[in-house]
């Protein structure tokens, strides 16, 4: 098995905590209208932690997290989800976010609904989140080399960009 050398990432400016996305990774999560893996763009997952009744922890993955603002998240939820029940009782909110070649973030955040039932599917909720904190958890040294990406069955892909529309039009 070949060692491989450990290098710096490309154009990594290092920073530690600011109170919105910065410019590269405010790219990444504000995607094309309606983008959904287009081309050589991914559209990422997040995974958004919440905080469970009894305090414990919760993840979940999102491919409907957008980026509006440097300041401002906005994702679709269904109604079902402990997510959605975790974020009515308390708003608190984690995310975390990795894209080649640099990019490993946590964001912090209050989040609350601003849409009981989305147009596109009833049992579907907006959701935004207003960023408190952005951590930058990249590495010194390394490049993420791949990211798990979000693409919808052909049949239903249109579902998708319509819940994409709606997150981003509102």
């Amino acid at each position: 098995m070949e060692d491989k050398q450990v290098q710096q990432s490309p154009d990594v400016e290092q920073w530690g905590t600011t109170s919105e996305l910065p410019p590269d990774v405010f790219s990444v999560l504000h995607r094309p209208a309606r983008a959904i893996n287009s081309g050589s763009a991914i559209t990422p997952i997040a995974i958004v932690a919440t905080v469970d009744s009894d305090g414990k922890p919760r993840t979940a993955p999102f491919g409907s997290l957008r980026a509006i603002t440097p300041q401002l998240l906005r994702l679709a939820c269904g109604n079902w989800h402990d997510t959605y029940a975790n974020l009515c009782r308390d708003g608190q909110v984690s995310v975390a976010v990795l894209a080649p070649p640099n990019i490993a973030v946590s964001i912090r955040g209050r989040a609350r609904i601003v849409n009981a039932k989305m147009d596109s599917d009833e049992d579907l909720v907006a959701v935004e989140v207003y960023i408190e904190e952005v951590k930058n958890d990249m590495l010194r040294r390394g490049i993420i080399e791949s990211a798990i990406g979000f693409t919808p069955p052909e049949n239903i892909r249109s579902y998708y960009i319509g819940i994409i529309a709606e997150i981003e039009e509102m």
